[in-house]
């Protein structure tokens, strides 16, 4: 699947949330082509709800879904999740926010940059963000997530500087114990801060 399927799932959903109040900030990868023109193999959309939550509003989201035709779900951090059909292919919708292992920071989700897909505008969070947030998700597939985007960010075509005071800042987000793991992790996959 292109790009260009889950831009139109962003627009379709994000605006069907914005029509009903709901807030939200893009934090997944999809920053990536759309924010920062990086050529990017997307998976889904990740929205980080602001101001509901799935868990507490759960009928409200569940009755979008259904008006809407949209399937829908729970992921294993308790999240809700749309599956909307986007010129003939599923792309999945992930709504998002602090439950269970997932915790992105006030601050990350309040320095977000805004973006534009076909005239709207949109937030989300900074480079700088996704890469603390997968440094600190110590999975395989962030080690590999990782090591990609430090190859596309050396590659002088991309044109990526990235504000290594702001991933150290958003890095003294976490607990103090977490910290040195996380700058470890993102230092050891060629992404140099120090």
């Amino acid at each position: 699947m292109g790009v260009g399927v889950f831009s139109l799932a962003l627009l379709r959903v994000g605006g069907v949330l914005r029509g009903r109040g709901v807030g939200f900030v893009v934090v997944g990868s999809l920053i990536l082509p759309l924010a920062y023109g990086v050529d990017w193999v997307v998976h889904d959309v990740d929205l980080f709800l602001v101001n509901k939550s799935t868990l507490t509003d759960a009928e409200f989201f569940e009755g979008i879904a259904r008006e809407f035709d949209w399937d829908y779900g729970f992921n294993a951090f308790g999240g809700m999740y749309y599956e909307v059909v986007v010129d003939g292919e599923v792309v999945r919708v992930d709504l998002m926010e602090n439950l269970l292992d997932v915790y992105i920071p006030e601050a990350i989700i309040n320095d977000a940059l805004t973006f534009n897909v076909n005239g709207v505008e949109f937030k989300g969070i900074r480079i700088e963000a996704l890469i603390v947030l997968k440094a600190r998700e110590a999975t395989d597939e962030a080690d590999e997530f990782l090591e990609k985007l430090a190859e596309k960010i050396a590659d002088p075509k991309t044109n990526i500087e990235l504000d290594k005071e702001r991933i150290i800042k958003y890095i003294n987000q976490y607990p103090e114990e977490e910290r040195e793991s996380i700058k470890h992790k993102i230092q050891t996959k060629g992404i140099y801060i120090e």
